[in-house]
């Protein structure tokens, strides 16, 4: 966990922290004390409420950062709609910028000094895995499981994934374990349905507030076709989602 907390300091450390890998590296290393602390069964409240403001901040740059890049690799020409997420990702940068203090991540390292990871045994990480698939399975065999949810089970694969890579280390399960792999396909899927979902938020907000008829019009458009994306990407993740639960 002290790792982790390194990895937090020296991924702020940059005077270009805004590069998107940096916002990255920093959000996956906060991930993988959660993931820990879960294993752990402790508090889930062990972020001070100041570092869960910038965490905040940063999940939405990111959110941002990851639309720009998706609507450019699909060559997608909305101009209009791209300079509104620039001035928010600038409007949040000068946030985080107002807000960052490096003494949240000062008091974040000397609390993780003490707390350290027992070696894990092959029944104890078992049993961790059978919960949380129990988690997830409760969610996908909702009637009509809400976007919040399925997010929940993003959070519930991270964590899985992180500690059983960790627990592979600490020869755990077999090295021809395809469970990693198992379940970071499944997070990523559930990470592009995610993306998926805060993009047309973002989109409403803009078609909100826009008063160009044509700008608004292309994104109307565009709407339209990320919800019909979204419905058929939301069918397809449910039942790869239900085949892996029933496969435990």
């Amino acid at each position: 966990m002290q790792k982790q907390g390194v990895g937090i300091r020296q991924s702020v450390a940059p005077s270009t922290f805004f590069d998107v890998e940096d916002v990255h590296s920093f959000r996956t290393h906060v991930k993988k004390l959660r993931a820990f602390h879960h294993w752990l069964g402790k508090n889930k409240n062990f972020l001070s409420p100041s570092f869960k403001g910038i965490y905040r901040i940063s999940g939405q740059l990111r959110d941002i950062q990851v639309l720009l890049q998706y609507m450019q690799e699909k060559d997608m020409r909305q101009p209009a709609f791209t300079a509104w997420l620039r001035d928010n990702a600038a409007r949040l940068q000068q946030l985080w910028d107002d807000t960052y203090d490096p003494a949240l991540i000062r008091r974040l390292q000397r609390a993780l000094r003490n707390p350290s990871l027992k070696k894990p045994s092959r029944t104890r990480l078992r049993s961790f895995m059978n919960k949380s698939t129990d988690k997830v399975e409760a969610i996908v065999y909702l009637p009509a499981p809400a976007d919040d949810d399925l997010h929940n089970i993003r959070k519930e694969l991270k964590d899985m994934y992180f500690v059983y890579i960790w627990g592979k280390k600490n020869d755990c399960a077999d090295e021809e374990d395809p469970t990693p792999g198992e379940l970071k396909k499944l997070g990523e899927l559930c990470g592009q349905f995610n993306d998926k979902s805060i993009a047309l938020s973002l989109l409403a907000a803009y078609i909100q507030q826009e008063t160009d008829p044509d700008a608004r019009r292309q994104a109307e458009n565009l709407q339209r076709q990320w919800e019909e994306e979204k419905a058929a990407d939301r069918r397809q993740l449910l039942q790869i989602l239900r085949d892996f639960v029933d496969s435990r």
